[in-house]
């Protein structure tokens, strides 16, 4: 791929991708604009049979690292969402090779493009002198050299993720690319669709829980509250965030991090904190679960978003204030999207 469609594809996609984190919630939503929208993941039988067709294929090749072996891999196989939807391994891979299928899946998945791409964009020694340079230290770590490939469907739409680790590198790539046709032969049917958070309704719940935030009385200082809001969409990623003039700093990573833990679990935050917290009456079946996922916040002031269905469709996050403020503001968040839903119908 010549430099400039490199340069081109990788300034596209980092655009997108940023584009749905900026901090947002100025302009007010269309009247008429959708409250969900609608994006393609693959099935759980196209992610099976994405995964059979890879290992299909490293069960036919050579080993180009210890000949005459057959390569033995790790296959990977992501959904819109980011998460697992089939995985396999042949009998004595390398270990080491399950973080790396995963991580390369998942920086296809982040970046909707191949990891050969990244690797070209970010290493000094390519043809396209690393204009990412040092972009594997972001989002948790990612791979950059080849194996990792984003799967779209017909129309063009990004549906999940395949990644390949376990030999050289080319066989790695020609692997995930074996996934990949698997994905293309199957079309429309190895897709199906879920309903998102669309821009606009994100951008109503921002607004109504700000205002309802500007108008409470502080529980902490004689003043209004001072909140950090953070709104996320069907993929976990910011959909549109805002906060009041000296809130506290510290807020900002709460806020967000209620919102994630509601992603993550579709459930309010105070009610996981009700089933973890010892000193609850439920007996904390889950104690501890603070500590997965890269840290969760367990008491009030996160809520996920549900559509009709009671599916969750994004969340939102809020801190700055008591708990009992930040449920509140985030829960006038909450019926906000209720009524845009309900003036939808």
């Amino acid at each position: 791929m010549p430099r400039k469609t490199l340069w081109l594809a990788a300034a596209l996609a980092l655009a997108s991708h940023a584009g749905s984190s900026i901090a947002a919630g100025q302009e007010k939503a269309r009247e008429g604009e959708p409250a969900l929208v609608s994006i393609p993941t693959l099935t759980e039988d196209a992610a099976q049979r994405i995964v059979e067709a890879a290992r299909r294929k490293a069960s036919e090749l050579e080993s180009g690292v210890v000949p005459p072996r057959k390569c033995r891999m790790h296959i990977y196989v992501l959904g819109r969402e980011g998460t697992l939807l089939a995985a396999t391994q042949a009998l004595g891979a390398w270990p080491g090779s399950a973080d790396i299928a995963y991580r390369k899946a998942r920086t296809s998945w982040l970046f909707k493009l191949p990891t050969r791409t990244i690797g070209e964009l970010s290493r000094s020694d390519q043809a396209a002198k690393a204009p990412l340079y040092g972009i594997e230290i972001s989002n948790g770590g990612l791979v950059s050299f080849p194996g990792g490939l984003p799967l779209f469907d017909p129309d063009g739409a990004l549906t999940g993720s395949i990644g390949v680790s376990g030999d050289t590198v080319e066989k790695d790539e020609e692997v995930a690319r074996s996934g990949l046709e698997a994905a293309k032969q199957l079309g429309r049917r190895g897709v199906v669709s879920l309903a998102s958070l669309s821009q606009a309704a994100a951008q109503s719940i921002l607004q109504a829980a700000a205002a309802r935030a500007a108008e409470t009385d502080s529980g902490v200082y004689k003043a209004k509250t001072r909140m950090h809001i953070y709104v996320l969409g069907r993929e976990g990623t910011v959909l549109a965030a805002t906060q009041s003039d000296d809130a506290w700093p510290g807020s900002a990573d709460i806020a967000y991090r209620k919102a994630r833990t509601c992603w993550f679990f579709s459930f309010p935050t105070g009610f996981l904190g009700q089933l973890s917290r010892p000193d609850q009456k439920e007996g904390a079946p889950l104690y501890g679960i603070e500590l997965s996922n890269g840290g969760l916040i367990t008491f009030p002031g996160g809520l996920p978003i549900l559509d009709s269905h009671g599916e969750s469709v994004g969340s939102i996050g809020v801190s700055g204030d008591t708990v009992a403020n930040d449920h509140d503001i985030a829960q006038a968040g909450v019926d906000a999207f209720q009524k845009l839903l309900h003036a939808s119908k």
